[in-house]
């Protein structure tokens, strides 16, 4: 990779002040390399893709584990008032999904806040960053300018590790991607010791949440055992990157993109591994009940104006109100783990469908869902793959709520009502 600065006198404290707002907030990476490039910055990146990993084996000292999958979804269950664009969505597909794999990067080095890996000519492994393809911008969206100014501006570190694999990346912090890309990722790890005889140093964010440092140890992994990333620079002898369990499946003709899809047999791995490690004394204490209802009424969006009317509904059907803030990540497990049936709306709580075995799902959107987030109905696609029933209700929005997407939402009550009834009895 080659980073070139022209007049790099005149524009050094641009930089330094674009890399200083980056710190403060990752959302800005795009439009800070927009800043740069009409400023005269000019970035060369040069990127290791996963087919680029595949196609080079040999260099890259690929090994695949486990078995190609095909990954058929249901058709889901929505409302009459849904949007004939929404529906498109949620028509049965079969795809296919290659063999995992774990690669083993020689000389390589882990940069910046998020850890970006490059490899020892100085490229941008690129599932070290993010588990889809890259489209247009969506590079500078996830490369830490952090990570760039180290790499071509500061020494190699002193620091050399021999064999570590990371579990640091831009989007780590968030629930949904922790669990389906960062957790997964930990069979490829163990497969590659498997294979080898020999075990990776684990590398993690240096603060983790409770539910990142709980989840870590239920997997055997005592957050304490591993190196806690410094977010600068280090020396990686042999770097060991599991390829993301997420891919991108079906192309989606309307919208013109893929629609993304996570692997069930990594998710039925996951749960299996969890729940095999929950403390007995913790599960024989607890008693939740099979149909749950997730509120978010401690979130500060998506939250459901009329959740008392919801909850009148829902009672006679044996629905229970929970607020998932209150629940360590061991009892969300546990709660989903016995959960037949779950009504949510849109959010990372569900993504805890991995930790069930027969669920019916239905999650609740207000009505302004943009074009573009369509395809990329993560949540229904992960429960249609798991082989669950799932099912989608729209409903308004606040009409004084600018948030759009974001914005709270009120449930049309006899329609939730009649899509319950329909799913139950399916």
């Amino acid at each position: 990779m080659v980073f070139l600065i022209p007049t790099l006198n005149q524009k050094i404290k641009t930089l330094i002040t674009l890399y200083r707002s980056e710190l403060k907030s990752p959302l800005l990476r795009k439009p800070i390399f927009f800043i740069l490039k009409k400023l005269g910055f000019k970035f060369h990146l040069n990127l290791v893709t996963r087919d680029e990993l595949l196609s080079n084996k040999h260099n890259y000292y690929v090994k695949e584990f486990g078995s190609e999958e095909l990954v058929t979804a249901n058709e889901a269950h929505v409302s009459e008032k849904t949007p004939k664009e929404i529906k498109e969505n949620f028509f049965s597909f079969t795809v296919k999904l290659d063999k995992p794999f774990v690669c083993e990067i020689p000389d390589a080095e882990l940069v910046g806040s998020t850890a970006t890996g490059f490899d020892r000519n100085g490229n941008i492994i690129t599932e070290t960053i993010v588990p889809f393809f890259f489209k247009e911008g969506y590079l500078e969206q996830n490369v830490s300018i952090r990570a760039l100014a180290l790499k071509n501006f500061s020494r190699p570190s002193a620091i050399q590790l021999d064999t570590a694999c990371s579990l640091v990346y831009p989007w780590a912090k968030n629930y949904w991607h922790w669990i389906v890309d960062g957790l997964t990722r930990i069979e490829g790890l163990e497969a590659y010791q498997e294979q080898t005889g020999i075990k990776p140093t684990l590398i993690i964010e240096s603060n983790l949440t409770s539910w990142q440092s709980e989840s870590l140890k239920l997997l055997g992994y005592e957050p304490d055992e591993c190196i806690r990333w410094n977010e600068s620079r280090v020396q990686v002898k042999k770097l060991l990157v599991p390829s993301f369990q997420r891919y991108w499946g079906y192309y989606n003709k309307t919208y013109k993109t893929y629609n993304q899809v996570v692997s069930p047999m990594a998710c039925r791995w996951l749960r299996q591994r969890i729940l095999s490690n929950l403390p007995e004394a913790e599960t024989e204490q607890m008693s939740f009940s099979p149909k749950i209802f997730i509120s978010r009424r401690k979130a500060v969006q998506r939250r459901i104006i009329n959740e008392n009317e919801v909850m009148e509904a829902l009672a006679p059907f044996g629905f229970v109100a929970y607020a998932l803030e209150e629940l360590s990540f061991s009892e969300q497990v546990r709660l989903f783990s016995q959960a037949d049936m779950v009504v949510a709306p849109h959010g990372a709580g569900l993504t805890n469908m991995i930790f069930s075995e027969n669920l019916a799902v239905i999650e609740l959107f207000g009505s302004y869902i943009p074009s573009f987030y369509i395809p990329g109905f993560a949540l229904a696609n992960l429960s249609r793959g798991l082989g669950f029933r799932y099912g989608c209700l729209i409903s308004e929005c606040h009409p004084q709520d600018s948030r759009q997407i974001h914005a709270d939402i009120i449930v049309d009550i006899t329609e939730l009502r009649d899509l319950v009834a329909k799913m139950q009895n399916v």
